[in-house]
């Protein structure tokens, strides 16, 4: 016989429907909380698994090499009385010494925090305070889980780090900068069960990217290594120097080369978006600039909230480059085209900093270098003259302005004459292979010519070739020197090659003359405490090629006569030597920078071809205006050694 339930059990069953009603009424009208909260538990793991590990450039103490900043929390900051809140205008009036995150919540752009200190001439200061705010066991970074709306198939982990002070070629008060790591998920949740796809790594305006099994990225189990750029902070994938050409990737040369700190910062996850005044993340609210207000690079920066990738973390990596510019040999040794491009912008950017501390005092030094250059051009006339015949007095405009006007209208034989500088590269091509099978020395080279796979054999044998740039002057000297025989002022392509050819007749006499000068030249400079002496003997031979080549005079002879030419007129010969290299050497590397500058894709090995060839196509130029300045010399030393006419007695 069935029984019907008993009243225990039709009591539960009673409460147990009531409850699911309450239930579903509940859910109804109860309002849905934030997206961060319903996976807040899975966007903190996420932030655990994938937080960097920060390498910074080796220091020790804070004014001297390498990176005294570490990635630090805001909160050094707030409630802090050395900090203040300012109002853009009416001598930009302070609102609040010591502000709060509260405080900062829902300020405007017109705002900005100041620290202590002169962005503009930082000294020590910034250093210091970092340090004393954030020792490096303390180094933090800041996590957002981010989804991108119009891409639903990816969960980004953020990280934003925070840098007191950006010391580059700009300089401003705080720094925020950023690594992403993009897994394809189509949730928070779902993310923690699948590996990344790639990381981004932001650089300046711009940035570089790899995927996640890529040799490239470095990874400490799932912590991938950040390479931090000295001073600016950039990151990048290895320790190395890298070239930077435009705003994306920089306008400079961002060092993370070895030896490096490794920084292992803690992860602080971020809300998706300002959560008001009563949160410890009120800052995020913040609009203002956070760092001392100037125009243009030095501005402060603005803050993670207001920031582009904050909401598009997808189509911010969909930008970035594959790949960055490494600079091959280093600081240590890098080729000259760019090492000239490193110290113009560096030291651009310290004029340009300098004018925006004190332009009256930058505008008055460069009217006084303004007028010392008119005062000097002045010095000399610049009067038209022949350039023949070759021994006569000349002023040194005058010099400067035959050697031009005879280059111009000879310009095939003397770019042959030129061309004996190609044996000296190539004998500088052999001395780097020499070089590479010398103890010691031999791993130094291997070492900076692997360092990328094409051209770097050149790019290290031009730097070589420096040392060999003496013997390219004699040779080309030599051979300037025979086609401006004053019986052949009408130069032609064949008469390049017979002066080439005059030069290899008179190889001895050049050898005996240049060599043991040389050797004593390069001794002199070895020791150190000889280099004065050696300046002033590779001026006092600066003629050897032209006194070989007129005179028939070789060995210690060619020397003495040399020696005799320059006597009296050491500075003067010095001054006009060194003018005419300089601008030689300008305006190849002038065209070098300027080719580097607007093709960006052609190999550093192939801008160095050519600034070289148009140095040794100008080489000739040089000379013709040395040959002149030769024959003004010798001009002077007859009329010296002549005797004076005796006055007859009345």
């Amino acid at each position: 016989m069935r029984t019907g339930p008993s009243m225990t059990t039709r009591v539960a069953a009673v409460v147990a429907g009531l409850g699911a009603v309450v239930a579903t009424l509940l859910a109804t009208i109860a309002p849905a909380a934030p997206a961060y909260a319903d996976s807040s538990q899975a966007a903190r793991q996420l932030a655990r698994t994938y937080s960097p590990i920060v390498m910074l450039r080796e220091f020790h103490k804070p004014c001297g090499p390498g990176e005294p900043y570490v990635p630090m929390r805001v909160d050094a900051l707030l409630d802090n009385p050395e900090i203040a809140l300012r109002q853009v205008g009416n001598h930009d009036a302070v609102i609040q010494w010591g502000p709060s995150a509260a405080d900062l919540d829902g300020r405007g752009t017109g705002t900005y925090l100041d620290l202590p200190g002169d962005a503009l001439s930082p000294g020590c200061l910034y250093a210091r305070d970092s340090a004393r705010y954030t020792p490096i066991s303390q180094a933090a970074v800041y996590a957002h889980v981010a989804t991108q709306a119009d891409e639903p198939g990816y969960v980004a982990v953020q990280y934003w780090l925070y840098w007191y002070y950006n010391d580059w070629n700009d300089k401003h008060e705080s720094d925020w900068e950023f690594v992403q790591v993009l897994l394809e998920a189509p949730s928070v949740a779902a993310a923690l069960d699948t590996e990344p796809v790639e990381v981004g790594y932001a650089q300046h305006t711009g940035g570089e990217t790899a995927e996640w099994d890529s040799d490239k990225l470095e990874k400490e189990g799932t912590h991938p290594v950040v390479y931090s750029s000295e001073g600016s902070h950039a990151s990048y994938f290895e320790p190395a120097l890298f070239l930077g050409r435009s705003a994306d990737e920089g306008f400079g040369c961002d060092n993370t080369q070895a030896p490096n700190t490794r920084v292992v910062p803690t992860a602080v996850l971020l809300p998706d978006q300002a959560p008001g005044p009563d949160s410890r993340f009120a800052w995020l609210g913040f609009n203002g600039r956070w760092g001392e207000r100037h125009a243009g690079p030095n501005n402060g920066p603005d803050g993670p909230l207001g920031k582009p990738r904050w909401r598009h973390p997808v189509s911010w990596e969909e930008n970035l480059r594959p790949s960055s510019f490494v600079i091959p040999g280093g600081s240590d040794t890098p080729p000259a085209l760019v090492g000239t491009f490193c110290n113009v912008v560096g030291r651009g950017s310290v004029l340009y900093v300098r004018y925006a501390a004190q332009p009256g005092t930058v505008l008055g030094l460069l009217a006084v270098i303004a007028l010392a250059l008119v005062f000097i051009l002045r010095r000399t006339r610049w009067d038209k003259v022949p350039p023949y015949p070759v021994v006569r007095r000349r002023r040194s405009g005058e010099i400067m302005r035959a050697a031009v006007d005879l280059y111009r209208h000879h310009v095939p034989a003397f770019v042959v004459a030129g061309l004996l500088a190609v044996p000296v590269g190539m004998l500088a091509v052999l001395d780097v292979l020499l070089l590479q099978h010398l103890p010691y020395v031999g791993t130094v080279v291997r070492v900076s010519t692997q360092q990328a796979p094409t051209g770097n054999n050149l790019l290290f044998s031009s730097w070589v070739a420096t040392s060999f740039w003496p013997l390219t002057v004699l040779l080309v000297s030599a051979a300037v020197t025979h086609l401006m025989d004053d019986g052949s002022s009408r130069t032609t392509l064949s008469r390049g090659r017979v002066a080439a050819r005059a030069v290899a007749g008179h190889w001895r006499q050049l050898a005996s003359a240049y060599l043991p000068a040389a050797i004593l030249i390069a001794l002199l400079s070895w020791t150190g405490v000889g280099v004065p002496v050696a300046a002033w003997l590779t001026v006092r031979f600066q003629f050897l090629g032209q006194v070989v080549m007129r005179e028939g005079l070789g060995g210690a002879a060619a020397r003495r006569r040399a020696g005799a030419l320059v006597r009296h007129r050491w500075w003067h010969t010095a001054l006009i030597v060194a003018l005419v290299w300089a601008v030689i050497h300008a305006l190849g590397i002038l065209l070098g920078l300027i080719l580097l500058i607007s093709f960006t894709s052609l190999p550093l090995w192939s801008l160095t071809v050519i600034v070289l060839a148009v140095e040794v196509a100008l080489t000739p130029l040089g000379t013709i205006a040395l040959t002149l300045l030769y024959g003004d010399a010798a001009t002077q030393l007859r009329e010296r050694e002549q005797p004076q006419p005796e006055l007859a007695d009345v």
